[in-house]
Order: structure tokens, then C-alpha cells, then sequence
């Protein structure tokens, strides 16, 4: 099963980074097919418990906040709990803040997870595209554009 794992969309990042359709669009599907959908963001402030206001509605969907780039160092037992519910490949995209998203996908590899990174779905702060993708695929993760992305529910 597939969790999507949507990464630092709060309103001002994601507006102005221009992916909030293109992930929305995934987003959708995941929750028509019942799929699992994690939300992870930075604190509103050090030490803040409150998930930030995302973009999108969080709803029954999985909300996070991880103190940590990497959201499986900064979430106690995410991939254990994932795992649980018997995910084994996590597509990830968002707003890449501090490289969570890179550091989040490196260690869902580690974590025995397939990955798949959104390309048109991940954007740095300026709203460009990361350059670490072909790095991440030489580690082990796939990169795909939204639209060819097949969710496994």
C-alpha cells in the first residue's frame, strides 16, 4: 500500500511555489481510494506542538510535525506506524525546506520503504526544482511526475 506524504505546504510556501495543484490533483485520488495521506510540517515555532495552517485541508488525513528535517528522525515510530498499516512505498513531494523532502525520501529508503519523489510535485522555497532528484534515484528512489504516478491502495 502507498502513503503520500505531503511536505511543508503551508499556505504562504505553497502558493508561492506553485505545486498546489499539481498536488492536490494526487492528493484527491489518495483519498478517493482511501489511501493513506501524511501531512508533515516544521513547528510554527520551536517547540510548538500545532500542526501549521497547510494549503490543504488536513481533515482525517495524518498530520505531523517534525523538528527535524527528516521526518522519520523528527516523528517518533512514523515508520513503524506505517509500516502497521502496511505501507510499503511512500510517494513524497511539497515545499523542500531545509531538504526535509530529500532527507525524508534518503530515509524512507533506509527504513525499507520503495519511494517515489512528485518532480513536478517537489519545489524548493523559490518554486524551482530541486536538483538532488538524480542523486535520489541513483539511491534507490524513483522520480515520476504526478500524472504517471499509480497509487497502490
Amino acid at each position: 500500500m502507498d502513503a503520500l506524504m505531503v511536505m511543508n505546504t503551508e499556505e504562504t510556501r505553497a502558493e508561492a511555489t506553485g505545486i498546489t495543484e499539481v498536488i492536490a490533483d494526487l492528493i484527491s485520488r489518495a483519498r478517493a481510494t482511501g489511501g493513506v495521506v501524511v501531512f508533515v510540517s516544521a513547528p510554527v515555532a520551536p517547540g510548538a506542538p500545532e500542526l501549521p495552517e497547510s494549503v490543504f485541508e488536513v481533515g482525517d488525513d495524518l498530520g505531523l510535525v517534525s523538528e527535524s528535517a527528516d521526518a522519520f528522525d523528527g516523528v517518533d515510530d512514523l515508520a513503524a506506524g506505517l509500516h502497521d498499516l502496511a505501507v510499503d512505498r511512500i510517494i513524497i513531494g511539497g515545499v523542500d525546506v531545509q531538504e526535509a523532502i530529500r532527507h525524508t525520501a534518503m530515509a524512507a529508503l533506509a527504513c525499507n520503504f520503495d519511494v517515489i519523489v512528485l518532480a513536478d510535485g517537489t519545489r524548493d522555497l523559490s518554486g524551482t526544482p530541486v536538483e538532488w532528484l538524480s542523486d535520489a534515484e541513483e539511491s534507490g528512489a524513483m522520480i515520476k511526475d504526478v500524472a504517471d504516478v499509480w497509487l497502490r491502495m
